[in-house]
């Protein structure tokens, strides 16, 4: 009988006189290793980086001029730097400015390494409209959606975009960076 009392008592929900109740955490995810963490800020500050450079390409396009600007060259470098500067040269010596942006529908993250990142991202531009100094819409009447596969580079502990290659898609449907 006292086997059985003894057993009861063990059963209860009561904790016994005396007991403290220390809870086991449970982690029904696993952690990210640390390459995994490393990965994920590298990805998130190329993707800043991008869309930094993106900013400022349309922040000067809008003001009609085209400089290296410190917000520029904080966010890219090399060819890609050279190919943004002629785009802008381009539409400025044209005294041309911009207005509207370009909606980014999506960025895959594409492959990583410890100095670069790759990223796919697909850019609707449409909705920018180029206008020259009697304020006349001059922009193509063509497609402008493009793919962008952008190189993400770090540079003096920082990500810069350094090279792209560019497609000119009629439709996202199918591309990886479609959402």
């Amino acid at each position: 009988a006292v086997a059985c009392c003894a057993l009861t008592a063990a059963c209860t929900s009561e904790p016994a006189t005396g007991a403290t109740s220390s809870p086991t955490p449970v982690s029904t995810t696993p952690t990210e290793s640390q390459i995994e963490r490393q990965m994920r800020l590298d990805y998130e500050a190329a993707e800043k980086a991008y869309q930094s450079a993106l900013a400022e390409r349309e922040h000067q396009g809008a003001l009609g001029i085209a400089k290296s600007t410190p917000a520029l060259k904080a966010s890219a470098t090399g060819a890609y730097l050279d190919l943004v500067l002629k785009a802008l040269r381009y539409a400025h010596d044209r005294h041309w400015h911009s207005s509207g942006s370009t909606r980014v529908l999506g960025i895959v993250r594409n492959g990583w390494h410890e100095r670069s990142v790759q990223l796919i991202a697909c850019e609707d531009s449409s909705g920018v409209r180029l206008r020259d100094k009697a304020d006349n819409d001059v922009t193509a009447q063509e497609v402008r959606n493009y793919v962008q596969d952008l190189t993400v580079e770090r540079v003096a502990g920082g990500w810069k975009v350094a090279d792209v290659s560019t497609v000119v898609v009629k439709s996202f449907e199918g591309q990886p960076c479609a959402a």
